[in-house]
């Protein structure tokens, strides 16, 4: 029986969580066949062995891509030159090599709805994020950040919800490990000039509608210093440069390759970026010149009020 699925796993010094990444993709129970697609980015922390290790377990499920030079390092998009045209099944899944699945029907769940739904692009699920040690931190959903009470509480349901493309570009973030989409529009990304998870989640969606799931099935990895987001912790330029002007770029993009379909959802999106460009530098003032800081949660409000406050107030007290 041919594959149905393709699960991706791409890897670079995953070494300490990738094991429990493979097994919990491995070890999913479904009534179709599919195949683990591992990239290896030229890890140097052992990481290698370990999906060699498990090509020897799972022999008729494992494929992979070695890199013997690291690709992102000089500026090659590895997702775009190799993994994305290896992928020859109707359907895909990602799962980065510190993020891990934590339901063995997930797959079976997802690609069923795909299957009953020929309208749905694509499917994501709630997540539990840990830290680097594998301790539980909060649920991914709901997001407490923005004051989007209507469409949060549609993803409350029980039984999840069918959102539009516009809803998703609102969402800005899910985790990538949730993703069940089909490949067909997978591929519509090599249009376009990266695969950064941003514009796979879009492109996967345009031109169909996107089903939540209200269920935990994976967790997502938060503070790895060697993924996209744990490098832009501690440096204001790497936040200009990897986050705001980067993710920027692609939503304008992705305006212009579908005709400005969602052109007004995608302006806002950009603006709520930059306020939380500013919102790391601590810079009230821009937050606000964004014209969206009266979208945030009160309390987000308050918060950055008072971290802008409180130089003021720490010199008043020393001046008493």
């Amino acid at each position: 029986m041919a594959a149905l699925l393709t699960a991706v796993v791409l890897s670079y010094n995953h070494a300490k969580w990738l094991r429990r990444c493979l097994e919990s993709i491995c070890s999913q129970k479904t009534d179709f066949e599919f195949i683990v697609l591992v990239h290896d980015d030229c890890s140097t922390d052992g990481s290698k062995a370990i999906v060699e290790e498990f090509e020897k377990k799972y022999p008729d499920k494992i494929k992979t891509i070695y890199q013997k030079e690291n690709q992102y390092g000089q500026g090659i998009n590895a997702v775009h030159k190799f993994v994305i045209p290896a992928i020859k099944t109707k359907y895909y899944a990602i799962c980065e090599g510190d993020d891990y699945w934590c339901d063995d029907l997930k797959l079976q769940k997802q690609v069923a709805f795909l299957e009953s739904h020929p309208e749905c692009n694509l499917c994501f699920h709630n997540a539990n994020v840990v830290d680097t040690d594998g301790s539980f931190l909060k649920t991914f959903y709901p997001r407490r950040m923005w004051n989007d009470k209507a469409l949060y509480k549609r993803l409350e349901a029980p039984e999840g919800a069918d959102i539009t493309v516009e809803e998703l570009i609102r969402l800005d973030f899910t985790p990538t490990a949730s993703l069940v989409g089909k490949t067909e529009n997978l591929r519509r990304v090599l249009d376009l000039s990266t695969s950064m998870d941003l514009v796979v989640r879009l492109l996967s969606a345009h031109g169909g509608t996107v089903h939540y799931f209200n269920e935990i099935m994976s967790a997502y990895r938060t503070n790895n210093p060697n993924s996209a987001a744990g490098s832009i912790q501690n440096s204001p330029e790497r936040l200009k440069k990897n986050f705001y002007d980067r993710h920027v770029g692609l939503l304008r993009e992705f305006d212009e390759y579908t005709g400005r379909q969602y052109h007004t959802e995608i302006e806002h999106i950009i603006k709520r970026k930059e306020l939380i460009y500013y919102q790391h530098l601590n810079d009230l003032k821009g937050m606000k010149a964004t014209g969206v800081f009266g979208e945030l949660l009160p309390y987000e409000k308050i918060k950055y009020e008072v971290k802008d406050k409180l130089p003021f107030i720490v010199r008043l007290k020393r001046k008493r």
